[in-house]
């Protein structure tokens, strides 16, 4: 028996996923669905892919070959040392290598046979790079349905997600993966998807971010202690993974400090990499290659015979689009509002799954996303804001509205004078640029060790399924932190709650059904203290309610601290 496939060939990742009961599902192959596009031969010229293949390119970079999306339908050949000498294998070659891992690793996951599949391709892609993917595939044992281009993919999963309404919508895909770059403008209306326009530069992606930061570390080496790595295969297959790493965590928090020990060695004595990097760093190094995706992008929009006012949505796909620039770059260029509510390294292999049952004939059930309803942020100094004397009304977003949850994002603010002694946090949810436009959440001190002006305080935002919403402020450079949890759901009900108490209570709150799971588990230790809690919530209103309720959630917040 054979099930509905979809296939996402990446430059960095691959992914498959299958129709199930009208849903995509993407599958977990060597226990992750995001499969590395990497392949490995061994001395005798057997090839190993995936997640494996990654790991043993420490140890063997000379017979390692990734990104070969970025050669395919070329004439270009890969060198690899094998013990009988060096062999030259295609593009193509290697491309079938990952999707025969995709195809066996699908298979032993579900016992289902991966014969006839959609696989997705840049929509940039020329004929001779679609006539090689389908090789690929051929190679593989895979019977290719269709290429899909990506941003069509990705449309497609938006679609059954609820991106397309009762009128025409013009829909804007920004693709930027590992290393390619894709935008498209697609006119998308019961079902039927016109693509407008296509722009993007298939040499452009998270690759060349990567590169950026093994400079960074190269010149580290190079300016304290002398050494210069590049001839040494090892050590920059080393250097890569690390900025790989350094990337993507740099897309949550603000800071890093990055360490490799024995990266190399200088008049017989180990070298160590030890090196701090920050978000705003990353952001200045990629910033014109940044700012030529934004350039295509708008290309594309003026191609498509429409201006930036008419884009009624951005979908956001590829791994390199969580960079938090990536979306402040797009938000100051197009009025439209940013969905990134389908995880955007999975999207377009759900959409080509999607896309696979259609050929079929399957019906394609909807899918259901839990998504920030508003963007959340805090109070802060900025342009709209006169003087210190008055209390400041930027609102500083710091999670977006349609962020996947659970989710956790961080940004870092800054002290306005020398010795500060302490800092207020009021967070607020909503889309105006004024605090005063928006609903309040909740707020608290945070008192601050002595420092000079400028002083780097780092605010992080974790949204769970629940509508809790636990902040947690640090003082960078200090072990100074403070962690402290708001309730987003209550938020509007507490806006009410603080005009005259109505006759009868409403439904109850999320903070109320939580404390209530709570009492009703037999195994909850700490029923007494927490009943007494609730029946303070329960009993008071307005501003009473509102201390009562941060009762509550500090308790909570310490129950989960210590299970």
């Amino acid at each position: 028996m054979s099930g509905i496939w979809g296939i996402d060939l990446g430059t960095t990742n691959s992914v498959i996923a299958q129709l199930v009961d009208g849903r995509p599902v993407p599958v977990a192959v060597g226990g992750s669905a995001i499969v590395p596009s990497v392949v490995l031969f061994d001395e005798d010229g057997r090839a190993v892919a995936g997640r494996e293949a990654r790991n043993l390119e420490l140890l063997h970079p000379e017979r390692a070959v990734h990104s070969a999306k970025r050669k395919i339908g070329t004439d270009h050949r890969y060198p690899v040392a094998l013990a009988a000498g060096l062999r030259e294998v295609t593009p193509e070659e290697v491309s079938a290598e990952i999707l025969r891992a995709l195809k066996n690793g699908a298979e032993q996951h579900g016992g289902l046979a991966v014969n006839d599949v959609v696989i997705t391709v840049p929509a940039y892609f020329d004929d001779a790079q679609r006539r090689a993917t389908l090789q690929a595939g051929a190679l593989a044992g895979l019977n290719v349905l269709r290429l899909l281009n990506e941003p069509t993919s990705a449309a497609l999963v938006y679609e059954q997600a609820g991106l397309a309404g009762d009128r025409p919508r013009t829909i804007l895909v920004y693709d930027l993966g590992g290393g390619t770059f894709d935008v498209s403008v697609l006119e998308v209306f019961e079902g039927i998807r016109e693509v407008k326009a296509v722009a993007g530069n298939t040499h452009l992606g998270g690759d060349d971010f990567d590169d950026m930061l093994v400079r960074v570390f190269l010149d580290h080496l190079r300016t304290h202690h002398g050494v210069d790595v590049r001839e040494d295969a090892r050590a920059m297959a080393r250097l890569r993974r690390l900025a790989e790493e350094s990337k993507i965590k740099l897309s949550q928090d603000t800071a890093l400090r990055v360490r490799e020990e024995f990266i190399a060695t200088s008049s017989g004595a180990p070298v160590h990499l030890d090196v701090e990097l920050t978000r705003r760093q990353l952001e200045a190094l990629i910033e014109p290659l940044l700012a030529s995706t934004i350039e295509l992008t708008q290309r594309a929009v003026k191609d498509a015979g429409i201006g930036p006012e008419d884009i009624d949505a951005i979908c956001l796909v590829g791994g390199s689009t969580r960079i938090p620039a990536v979306r402040d770059r797009l938000a100051a260029a197009f009025a439209a509002e940013v969905h990134e509510e389908i995880d955007p390294d999975l999207a377009v292999g759900l959409g080509a799954a999607v896309q696979a049952g259609l050929l079929q004939g399957v019906a394609v059930e909807r899918i259901l996303v839990d998504v920030a309803g508003h963007t959340l942020g805090i109070r802060a100094f900025g342009e709209l804001d006169s003087g210190y004397a008055e209390e400041p009304d930027t609102f500083a977003p710091v999670l977006r509205r349609n962020t996947a949850l659970p989710a956790e994002r961080a940004e870092e603010f800054y002290t306005h004078v020398d010795g500060q002694a302490r800092i207020e946090v009021t967070v607020f949810q909503g889309e105006a640029a004024r605090c005063s436009e928006n609903t309040r959440v909740g707020s608290f001190f945070f008192a601050l060790e002595p420092a000079p002006a400028g002083c780097p305080v780092r605010v992080t935002f974790a949204y769970d399924l629940n509508g809790i919403i636990r902040v947690h402020v640090s003082q960078v450079g200090t072990d100074n932190a403070k962690s402290v949890a708001l309730s987003v759901a209550d938020a509007g009900t507490r806006a009410q709650e603080q005009q005259p108490a109505l006759a009868e209570r409403g439904p109850p709150t999320a903070i109320e059904r939580r404390a209530r799971k709570l009492l009703d588990d037999p195994a909850f230790e700490h029923k007494a203290d927490l009943a007494v809690l609730l029946d303070a919530f329960l009993a008071t209103h307005g501003a009473g309610r509102v201390e009562a309720e941060e009762h509550l959630l500090d308790f909570f917040f310490e129950v989960e601290a210590d299970s």
